[in-house]
């Protein structure tokens, strides 16, 4: 009966799979984690290339954001889904660099598949891999050639932030870096402080990137309910449960036999109304920001007092709004207390390019909620601005920690290059070609800017190295090279984080020698997701 069966199949089940060897496991899995690479290799930098990828729910996203091309594409291969778990990793960490992670990771799986061929041991490399890293961290902070020394100077942070915008929105990054460092400054309190969820985004389509705007306190995307659409120095009440007098928890059923019962039925109910909407005017009310529904009745009265009603749909925002406005959100029918009001300056429902909205402005410092509203022609241009702005307010959180920034465009990873190849001389023994290999890899970065930008890498690389100084790297403009460290720089912490975790998923992926998997269980597929019916 068990006289065919041997060897590690016999162990599993049937249908199980099973790779060893350098030439099933390893080779195998770098192929696998070089293809992804060269996925997002060439959206690197201003002039990057956009991916157009359609998710499993097709929704279609075109994007120059390594992020997001991970988080929407379905990676099967277990290898290629380290190096994603290590994008997302550093999505979660630093907000950006998720496209250097994975042109690194790429990158040093290539160099070793060649080392690998020409004789060298996976554990050689590892060891080269692993002290080429080390020397990496301990040399970064040298590179450092500028520091954000005040979080309020706007002209520092918008020097920080502009190359981060410039990465994926060409063209309009002074304006919105400029944007984007208002609503920072709006939201860092006085122990400098920063609370990524108190910059709010807002897309109106319409109009072009210029017109892309920052405003102090919230724009809620709808327009108030009644005739009121404009209040200024206005007491502000919080509702967080419905406006309806007769709505209630239970379901009951009223025989009305009589016009007259009919009548006082509803007269009961409209001198509940009105006695509700009196006591909030007697309170000094002038807006209602409302979290549920609101009865027609009460609407009515809330009119005849002249009391703006706003509603929001999200408990989210409500929360935000009544935390700006130095509210607290009443969950209960009747007149708020004191402690319970909040304050705007201002509450205008006004138009943006045809869509109606309702902007809560607050000049008070307590006030720490800015709002970005992002206008643009297109539905896809406003996402991939959306995203750059996230990675802008991602590296301001950032340096809020560390002010430490090193020079971009390629400049910091050419002299990285430099001094690895120079320390690899300086290490007798085979895991020096791992060294030296470790060291070669971060010169695909100005190579691949010099590609983008329709320029001749083997031109442009050489030229950096000859100008002996670590602050040149490549202006994408000319297709030249120059000292870039005046108009861009790169966040020193980013980069550490990107090369310490591309090192792992390298390392991790070069330490497999076998992949064993299971035959996949019976059943529906519960991730894959059906097909949207259209509208």
């Amino acid at each position: 009966m068990f006289q065919n069966s041997g060897g590690l199949q016999s162990l599993l089940k049937d249908g199980a799979r099973h790779y060893s060897g350098v030439e099933e496991a390893m080779l195998k899995n770098i192929e696998a984690c070089k293809q992804l690479s060269t996925i997002t290799r060439t959206s690197l930098g201003p002039y990057g290339l956009n991916k157009m990828v359609v998710n499993n729910l097709e929704k279609l996203f075109v994007t120059t954001d390594a992020a997001t091309i991970m988080k929407e594409l379905d990676v099967h291969h277990p290898a290629a889904r380290l190096i994603v778990m290590a994008a997302k990793l550093q999505e979660t960490e630093v907000g950006d660099g998720t496209n250097l992670v994975v042109i690194l990771a790429g990158e040093l799986l290539r160099m070793a598949e060649e080392l690998i061929q020409t004789g060298l041991h996976p554990s050689d490399i590892i060891t080269g891999y692993e002290k080429a890293s080390k020397y990496v961290d301990s040399i970064l902070h040298e590179l450092e050639v500028f520091r954000v020394t005040i979080q309020s100077d706007k002209n520092q942070v918008v020097k920080a932030l502009t190359p981060v915008i410039a990465s994926k929105v060409y063209g309009y990054e002074n304006h919105l870096a400029s944007c984007v460092a208002d609503a920072c400054i709006i939201v860092t309190d006085s122990g400098q402080r920063f609370d990524l969820e108190n910059v709010r985004v807002v897309k109106i389509q319409g109009g072009v990137l210029d017109q892309t705007q920052t405003y102090r306190g919230m724009v809620i995307p709808r327009p108030a309910e009644g005739t009121v659409k404009h209040v200024k120095n206005a007491k502000v009440a919080v509702y967080n449960c419905p406006l309806d007098p007769q709505q209630s928890d239970t379901k009951g059923t009223v025989l009305i036999k009589t016009a007259t019962e009919l009548k006082n039925y509803s007269r009961g109910e409209e001198e509940i109304a009105q006695k509700l909407v009196e006591d909030i005017h007697a309170a000094g009310i002038q807006v209602l920001v409302l979290g549920g529904s609101v009865s027609e009745i009460v609407m009515h009265f809330l009119e005849l007092k002249s009391i703006m009603v706003v509603k929001i749909n999200s408990k989210f925002e409500l929360r935000r709004v009544a935390r700006m406005l130095g509210a607290i959100a009443v969950v209960r029918l009747g007149a708020p207390i004191a402690e319970e009001i909040g304050f705007a300056d201002e509450v205008s429902s006004e138009e943006i390019s045809s869509t109606k909205v309702t902007i809560f402005r607050r000049e008070s410092e307590t006030s720490k909620v800015a709002t970005i509203v992002i206008r643009a022609s297109t539905q896809n241009v406003m996402d991939d601005t959306e995203r750059a702005i996230d990675d802008a307010l991602n590296t301001f959180r950032s340096l809020t920690k560390d002010q430490r920034f090193v020079p971009g465009a390629g400049a910091c990873e050419a002299e990285i290059a430099k001094r690895v190849k120079a320390y690899a001389m300086s290490n007798p023994g085979l895991d020096q070609y791992a060294v030296l290999r470790y060291g070669q890899v971060f010169e695909i970065i100005p190579k691949t800017l010099a590609e983008t930008s329709g320029s001749d890498p083997n031109y442009i690389l050489p030229k950096i190295y000859a100008e002996n100084n670590f602050k040149v790297g490549v202006d994408v403009e000319n297709g030249q090279v120059k000292d870039m460290s005046e108009e861009v720089v790169d966040h020193l912490v980013t980069k550490q984080w990107a090369i310490k975790l591309a090192s792992d998923v390298a390392l991790t992926v070069l330490r497999i020698d076998q992949i064993i998997m299971a035959k996949p269980a019976g059943g529906p597929n519960l991730n894959k997701k059906p097909v949207m019916e259209d509208d």
